[in-house]
């Protein structure tokens, strides 16, 4: 009972933490594509089994910092989208349009239409492929991180549903 209060706990300072680093990023962009460029947050749902818990002391400082933000992402995964994080923002420069698709796989079709709900509310447009597996896909302009960002996002949303990330594709 005191571990599910202390999770919970956690999860909202996590939700805290998340709208900060959001309002600093928003705060220092310019509003030039006010239309295109709206910041959606992903409501992770509060399952009755507790999450998979990941130890990240043996990574990198920004990798804890990183996986306490996204607790549901094993940090081998965050510390791989770190290590592409450059290579990402040198082949689409800042202000560039993407369209970038997600693709994701469930053991379960409900969680499957669950994720493709949650991430509609937010702004994407899913794609059912089978009963078990569902792109997600929406546009954003290029910009430091921002790729990653999506990422690890869309990721989070997929593990915290026990469904399985495999990649993404960006147009």
């Amino acid at each position: 009972m005191f571990q599910r209060t202390l999770f919970k706990a956690l999860s909202v300072a996590v939700g805290v933490l998340a709208v900060a680093v959001v309002k600093t990023v928003l705060d220092s962009r310019e509003d030039k594509y006010e239309d295109d460029e709206e910041i959606n947050f992903i409501r992770i749902s509060d399952e009755d089994e507790e999450p998979a818990v990941y130890d990240a002391s043996g990574k990198s400082e920004e990798v804890q910092q990183i996986c306490a933000v996204y607790p549901y992402l094993n940090p081998d995964f965050v510390a791989e989208r770190l290590a592409q994080n450059a290579e990402l923002n040198e082949k689409y420069p800042a202000e560039t349009l993407l369209s970038i698709t997600h693709s994701v796989h469930f053991s379960d079709s409900n969680a499957a239409e669950e994720f493709s709900r949650i991430m509609e509310d937010a702004g994407y447009v899913c794609v059912d492929r089978s009963d078990y597996a569902v792109a997600a896909t929406r546009n954003l302009f290029a910009e430091e991180g921002a790729v990653t960002s999506d990422v690890l996002n869309v990721a989070n949303q997929t593990a915290a549903l026990k469904g399985t990330y495999e990649s993404f594709e960006i147009l």
